[in-house]
C-alpha cells in the first residue's frame, strides 16, 4: 500500500500521471489600455429654486424656475407697493456675480430692474432687497435657468 502511494505521489510531482491532455496553458492576449481619456461634459441639469417672496412681491421676469433658451438682458421684480431708495438685486451663476449695470426703479416705483450678463448655459440665483418709503425693507430670492442650444 505504501508503494502504491509513493508511485502515485511521484506521478503527480513529476507529471507522469495527468488528467487528460498535457497542453500548454492558454495565454490570453489583451490589448494595452489607452492612456488618454476623453472627458465629456455632464449634461445641463436645471436647478429648482425656492421662491422666497418679500412683502408686496407680485412677480418677476424671468419667473421663478423658468427655463430660458435665450439669455435675458435684465431681471425685473414687480411689487404692489411703492419702493423706497435702499434696493438691490444680485444675480449669480455658480457663485459668480453676473450683474452688468446699475439697478433702476421704475417711474411708478412698483418695479426694479437689474441688467445682467446671463449669456451662458446655467442656473442663475437672484437675491434681492426691496425697501419701502418708511425705511423698512424685506429680502427675497428666486432663480431661473438658461439652456442655450
Amino acid at each position: 500500500m505504501l508503494l502504491i502511494s509513493g508511485v502515485l505521489l511521484m506521478g503527480v510531482v513529476f507529471g507522469v500521471i495527468g488528467c487528460g491532455d498535457n497542453e500548454e496553458p492558454e495565454v490570453v492576449k489583451t490589448s494595452p489600455k489607452s492612456t488618454t481619456s476623453v472627458e465629456t461634459a455632464s449634461p445641463f441639469q436645471q436647478q429648482t429654486f425656492e421662491n422666497i417672496k418679500s412683502a408686496h412681491y407680485v412677480s418677476s421676469d424671468p419667473a421663478n424656475n423658468a427655463l430660458l433658451v435665450s439669455p435675458p438682458g435684465q431681471v425685473t421684480i414687480y411689487f404692489n407697493f411703492n419702493l423706497g431708495t435702499n434696493n438691490y438685486i444680485k444675480v449669480n451663476r455658480d457663485g459668480k456675480d453676473v450683474n452688468s449695470g446699475t439697478l433702476t426703479v421704475a417711474a411708478d416705483r412698483l418695479s426694479m430692474s437689474q441688467p445682467v450678463d446671463a449669456a451662458a448655459t446655467g442656473n442663475y440665483k437672484v437675491e434681492y432687497q426691496a425697501s419701502w418709503p418708511d425705511g423698512s425693507y424685506h429680502f427675497g430670492s428666486f432663480g431661473f435657468s438658461v439652456q442655450l442650444p
